[in-house]
């Protein structure tokens, strides 16, 4: 046979392949590949360059705006499947990066050409053909641009850690804050907003009433006109976020740990607890059909079914009416033979046991005045005590900032590029120290009122709640008595027509201390001289009120239910 009869054949046993190339451009949106030129840039370089090489196209360029840094690119399925089915057997792109940035789409692009599908992949600068040198530093090129999408990615992270540990929330505030954009780059934080932070205290003080479902608490914010993060009014989901965020504290949550933040905090860490309390316990508020103070408060205490009110208008045969309203276990007549057997109860008289419990906790008016003495003298002694602890605390505060800031900048010192100078096992035994101290400082300074007046006009008007809380529960609506209610008893229940409850804890203490003021006041009768008003004094600086540190005038009064006296502002 001539050589002319044999059937030539490349190196690889096959017959050679018609190049076919399909072009494809990709353009990123994530900040760091924005310098990347446009996909119309991209398109007329390279079309210049397949004009200049003569290479063949098989139809229009393939776009795509997404990022390469995980698989799953629709247009990037489109190329290799096309490759895979035949129809082209080359890419021209950009540079390597534009292809893959990911191990998974390096691999696919990689299993081509070892399939021999994929016979080149060319870029202005340079041609990758089916051969070993070629596709290993195909490989080492997207592998190269993997590492840098890597270390950015690491860096990043390290950035907003140190960040956070500054106590600058990184990420975008919260409603009620601004992010400070207009400083300079590294010195920028987070502050209140002058219009919204005062807004979104009103919101938290009606939450606090425990009054407010979460629905009913997003129309107030709409009335109120506050906004959520990106402008548009907070929705349902964002204000039961919202009300659980540890932010308003002063706080934050990154990575899952909890960060002392420098931004002021809107509300107090009692506030935030109790506030916790009444976002689990309630879902949504429930519109009654008559107005009772006690429904939905109190359970039966046969069934521990919920007891619910009622009013029935009875006409009589000569013409005249009569309005009856009672308490009764919801499960009263439900089921036949198994319902509840407790008696209907009437309103006056289910009202009437708890005022009987509140004017147990009346005191007179003279020893009122010397409790506002006393409170009075507390307050100016705390004042001056809080005003050095805070000015001491802030002043060691700055200190720990200077040492962490003098830290960070010798560990990224060109003199210590080769750790001579401050190791990385050094840098975080010494920083983790510092970072300690800081936070332990700042615990205490978000405990110390410097002005020492917040915590004062709570005091004043808690007491006078707890002294006046009979005289409101007798002439207020059946909304003050059920503020006053939900901030004095505990687990109510009606048995036998009788309401028994437990008082709360700081209550059962008080009751006890205006039984033994009472007894102390007429032991000492008549207190009109100077001696004798002079041992009242001795005697209210000693007693249960202000003699045991765990239950002293400042204690008693500053951790009455903070939620009852916010309520009680909007209800004098």
């Amino acid at each position: 046979m001539r050589l002319t009869d044999y059937k030539t054949i490349n190196g690889n046993g096959q017959s050679p392949a018609i190049p076919r190339y399909v072009m494809y451009c990709r353009k990123s949106s994530e900040s760091d590949e924005r310098q990347i030129q446009s996909l119309p840039d991209q398109i007329t370089n390279l079309t210049d360059m397949v004009r200049q090489k003569g290479i063949e196209l098989i139809g229009q360029p393939l776009q795509e705006s997404r990022t390469a840094k995980i698989p799953g690119r629709p247009i990037f399925g489109q190329v290799v499947q096309m490759v895979e089915d035949g129809l082209v057997n080359g890419i021209v792109l950009l540079n390597p990066s534009r292809l893959s940035r990911n191990t998974v789409d390096t691999g696919r692009i990689i299993y081509m050409m070892d399939q021999g599908k994929l016979l080149e992949v060319v870029t202005p600068y340079q041609t990758f053909r089916n051969n070993p040198n070629d596709k290993f530093m195909l490989n080492l090129l997207c592998t190269q641009a993997k590492l840098e999408n890597d270390n950015k990615s690491v860096n990043v992270k390290e950035s907003l850690h140190l960040k956070a540990e500054r106590g600058v929330f990184p990420g975008q505030a919260r409603p009620g804050y601004k992010n400070n954009h207009e400083k300079p780059q590294g010195l920028r934080d987070i502050s209140p907003h002058p219009v919204y932070f005062p807004l979104m205290r009103k919101l938290i003080d009606l939450a606090l009433t425990g009054n407010y479902s979460i629905e009913q608490l997003v129309r107030e914010a709409d009335k109120l006109g506050i906004r959520g993060i990106n402008g548009n009014p907070i929705c349902k989901s964002a204000m039961h976020r919202h009300l659980r965020d540890p932010f308003y504290t002063g706080r934050f949550i990154y990575i899952g740990k909890l960060f002392q933040g420098n931004h002021p905090a809107l509300m107090t860490d009692n506030e935030f607890n109790l506030l916790q309390d009444i976002v689990e316990g309630r879902a949504k508020g429930r519109q009654q059909k008559h107005d009772f103070a006690l429904n939905g408060i109190i359970r039966c205490g046969e069934c521990q079914y919920c007891v619910t009110a009622e009013k029935h208008l009875r006409k009589y045969t000569n013409g005249k009416t009569q309005l009856f309203a009672y308490y009764h276990c919801t499960k009263k007549g439900k089921d036949k033979g198994k319902d509840c057997k407790q008696p209907y109860a009437s309103t006056k008289k289910v009202e009437g046991d708890f005022a009987t419990a509140l004017s147990q906790l009346e005191l007179d008016k003279d020893f009122q005045e010397l409790a506002f003495e006393a409170l009075e003298v507390t307050k100016t002694k705390d004042s001056n005590i809080s005003k050095g602890s805070s000015e001491a605390l802030q002043s060691a505060l700055e200190g720990v900032n200077r040492r962490i800031d003098n830290l960070i900048a010798l560990k990224i010192s060109p003199d210590n590029s080769d750790g001579s100078l401050l190791s990385d096992n050094e840098f975080a035994d010494r920083k983790r120290g510092l970072l300690e101290e800081k936070e332990k400082i700042a615990k205490q300074l978000s405990q110390i009122d410097p002005n020492n007046l917040e915590w004062a006009e709570i005091a004043k008007e808690s007491f006078e709640f707890s002294l006046l809380a009979y005289e409101r529960f007798e002439k207020g609506d059946s909304e003050d008595k059920k503020v006053i209610f939900k901030g004095v008893g505990l687990n109510p229940i009606l048995l036998d027509q009788n309401l028994q409850f437990q008082l709360r804890y700081l209550f059962y203490r008080y009751k006890e201390g205006v039984k033994s003021t009472k007894e102390e006041i007429r032991r000492l009768e008549p207190v009109n001289s100077p001696s004798e008003q002079a041992n009242l004094r001795i005697y209210l600086k000693s007693s249960l009120w202000c003699g045991r540190e765990e239950l002293n005038l400042h204690t008693l009064v500053v951790n009455l239910a903070y939620w009852v006296v916010v309520s009680l502002r909007g209800n004098p």
